[in-house]
């Protein structure tokens, strides 16, 4: 493999600089060297921090000390008062670990297909314990069960510690190396070229060289909102406080941010070091992840505390780090090991032992910094290893976490369980997960390790287009195309805010709303659903009473040619209205649930009883009058009018409105059942969570962040690329 490294010249190349007219302050420059840098796993493997509270304010001289050093070394659990290894309890409810143990890997011979996206594709490191050898290998769930169906092995050289995905679809692997005796930081950019999922070239660059990086431990990637891709690394700063004279000690970390030029390397204009090695301003910088708005959070795992390099310049770029933490852990077992942030800014972090926990943090009052943290997983087997690790969220917001990175070679208070990748549903991006699965597991339990986690970068979504988002309502909410003065009226709603992200936020659930409660959708899709109500109440086993292949077709027949305020719109909707309650009424579920020998009376208060309505005398019997003073309900156009009747009545609209306002978030968003896959538990959990909410703010869809929660999940976003 060709070998290229960065290196800064200050003096001796600016002369011939300034001759070219080339002068910069520092500069970049590639150039090839014959060593083929290959991941050092027993450096790697060496890396242990030892036990809790021995470590804090120990070490390495002049270390960075956190403000809450002096704090007791309290632990978040005595002994005895944990789960067993084999459970798993979220919050607030107990659950199992897995659903399915038992679960393969998925087979070489099963490649990813062609065309995936890769913010769906996993990329992961399988590293030999015993050996150089290692691969970054790739998985993609297909069927969406949390299990690993699809692989591909993208680089065979040697593997990495840990990895990132470009939006350029640029890999960038990190590792740390020797070279010539010395410890080294390297980053790889790698390429496929071709679509195939398979590694075509790559550049290895030594960052010992420009920015005295005696390992990489982490690495992220973003993009500017110039639209530059950006990579950052970060030394461990592994410091061993019982042996000062450990070979493997380093400096206090760096970081550095190296910016993607266009020939397959990075700009010398703007790389540069974040946090310079040996500076003191952390003490580890064992695991990074981008905020939402691009703010990078630094694990610190001695110091206990999350650090951020804020973007203090609004050009989409960290560039300063804050002497403030964004959070400082309560109990001296939280040290952060590795973190995740999900699109929602929900960080996800945990600590290292045999039965440790994965907390969520929030920032409750939107001041940049976190204000608590809830125990999300408790149970977990992680190595104490500031290198081989691994946590991520996908764009759905999935929590994926490496379990027993290393193996049998997990040193002495090790538990030495097999190394694999578990995956923790997150369906409303609260940080509240569900029942996880083992996503996948090392080929050999006994002589390989996994390490890092990453999926691909999102790029643009068209859903975030204004007059995409709002055709697409017209399709999901009304069935039609959008007339054109409509979809002009409710682009220009969002398109008015500008730039201005709330703003626009704040447009797109409203707007969205509106379609459910409009006119045209109440008078159709929701007079659809009061019509199933009536007729046959709620489904077996189940809080609605009509399924999506139902709705759908019964929708779009009864809103057929209907644009409410164009033409004679009124006269078309009484007329599809009529059209489809008498093929209603004549279909074999509604004559065998309502034989014609019913009498009007049993017939009426049978629709009403189903309804879960009590109609006042005189409406019933303005009902039971449809039928004449026939004692049969043969008259089928009769019994259509009386199904109407029940099914316009107020009450009844009133009743059902927040009900229907959730499972049309499923059926118009989601375009299932709530019940269906990829649902958890497939059952109706999301729904009943999401109708409590709604009821408990009086129905303000705004309040209850319920609109919102759909708009910006995962399995919506994906519905369109995403």
């Amino acid at each position: 493999m060709e070998v290229a490294r960065l290196i800064f010249t200050r003096f001796l190349l600016l002369a011939w600089l300034a001759g070219c007219g080339l002068l910069f302050v520092s500069t970049v420059t590639a150039q090839t060297i014959t060593s083929d840098l290959k991941p050092d796993v027993r450096r790697a493997l060496s890396s242990r921090q030892g036990s809790t509270g021995d470590r804090r304010g120990k070490g390495r001289a002049n270390a960075y000390v956190s403000s809450g050093a002096e704090r007791s070394n309290a632990l978040r659990y005595s002994s005895g008062t944990r789960t067993t290894a084999s459970s798993l309890v979220l919050v607030p409810r107990p659950v199992s670990r897995f659903q399915n143990s038992a679960v393969p890997n998925a087979p070489e011979t099963t490649p990813i297909l062609p065309g995936t996206p890769l913010f769906q594709v996993l990329h992961t490191s399988q590293i030999s314990l015993t050996s150089s050898a290692g691969t970054n290998e790739q998985f993609v769930d297909r069927t969406r069960d949390l299990v690993a169906d699809e692989r591909t092995t993208f680089d065979s050289t040697g593997g990495s510690f840990d990895i990132a995905v470009g939006r350029s679809g640029a890999r960038y692997e990190v590792f740390s190396a020797t070279l010539n005796n010395q410890a080294v930081g390297v980053v790889v950019v790698a390429f496929d070229t071709n679509g195939d999922y398979q590694i075509d070239s790559s550049s290895t660059f030594n960052l010992r060289t420009d920015f005295s990086l005696r390992s990489a431990a982490a690495v992220v990637t973003g993009t500017s909102k110039a639209g530059r891709e950006f990579v950052i690394v970060s030394s461990s700063g592994y410091y061993n406080s019982s042996n000062p004279n450990d070979p493997n000690n380093e400096p206090s970390p760096g970081i550095v941010l190296l910016v993607r030029d266009n020939a397959g390397g990075f700009d010398p204009a703007l790389s540069r070091e974040l946090v310079t090695v040996g500076d003191n301003r952390l003490y580890n910088a064992n695991a990074l992840a981008l905020l939402p708005n691009n703010d990078l959070l630094v694990a610190d795992f001695n110091s206990n505390e999350l650090r951020i390099i804020r973007d203090t310049n609004a050009d989409g770029v960290p560039d300063t780090l804050s002497m403030t933490p964004y959070y400082i852990y309560q109990f001296a077992n939280d040290e952060p090991l590795d973190i995740a942030v999900n699109a929602r800014g929900v960080v996800f972090s945990h600590s290292a032992g045999n039965d440790t926990v994965m907390l969520a943090l929030y920032d409750d009052n939107s001041d940049g910094r976190a204000d608590r943290d809830e125990v999300c997983v408790e149970g977990l087997s992680i190595d104490d290893n500031l290198f081989l690790h691994g946590l991520t969220v996908d764009s759905g917001g999935n929590v994926y976490v490496i379990e027993d990175a290393s193996g049998l070679d997990d040193g002495s208070g090790g538990n030495g369980g097999t190394p694999r990748v578990d995956a923790f549903p997150d369906k409303r991006l609260d940080g509240f997960l569900d029942d996880g699965s083992i996503f996948t597991r090392a080929d050999d339990a006994n002589t390989q390790g996994l390490t890092g986690l990453g999926f691909g970068a999102l790029t643009s979504n068209p859903i975030d287009d204004a007059q995409f988002f709002v055709r697409q309502h017209y399709l999901d909410f009304l069935n039609r195309e959008p007339d054109s003065s409509g979809l002009g009226f409710w682009t220009n709603q969002i398109t008015s805010c500008g730039t201005n992200p709330t703003c626009i936020e704040t447009k797109r659930v409203n707007v969205s709303a509106a379609f459910f409660l409009s006119i045209e959708f109440q008078e159709t899709g929701y007079l659809v659903y009061r019509i199933y109500k009536s007729a046959y109440g709620n489904l077996s086993g189940a809080p609605v009473p009509v399924r999506f292949n139902e709705f759908l077709p019964d929708t779009l027949q009864i809103g057929q040619g209907v644009v409410v305020g164009v033409g004679n719109w009124q006269t078309q909707l009484e007329n599809n209205k009529q059209a489809f309650a008498a093929a209603f009424v004549a279909r074999t579920r509604f004559t065998t649930a309502f034989p014609t020998s019913m009498t009007p009376t049993q017939f009426v208060n049978a629709l009403y009883a189903n309804a879960g309505v009590t109609p006042s005398a005189a409406e019933r019997n303005s009902v039971i009058a449809e039928f004449g003073s026939a004692t049969t309900t043969t008259d089928t156009a009769a019994r259509a009018r009386a199904l109407r009747r029940v099914a316009e009545n107020a009450a009844l609209a009133q009743q059902e409105l927040n009900r229907a306002f959730v499972l049309m978030q499923y059926f118009g968003y989601l375009r299932r059942n709530p019940n269906d896959a990829p649902e958890p538990g497939l059952n109706f959990d999301g729904y009943n969570f999401w109708l409590n909410k709604l009821n408990q703010f009086n129905g303000n869809y705004v309040a209850a962040e319920m609109v919102k929660a759909f708009l910006t999940a995962g399995e919506y976003r994906q519905r369109f690329g995403l």
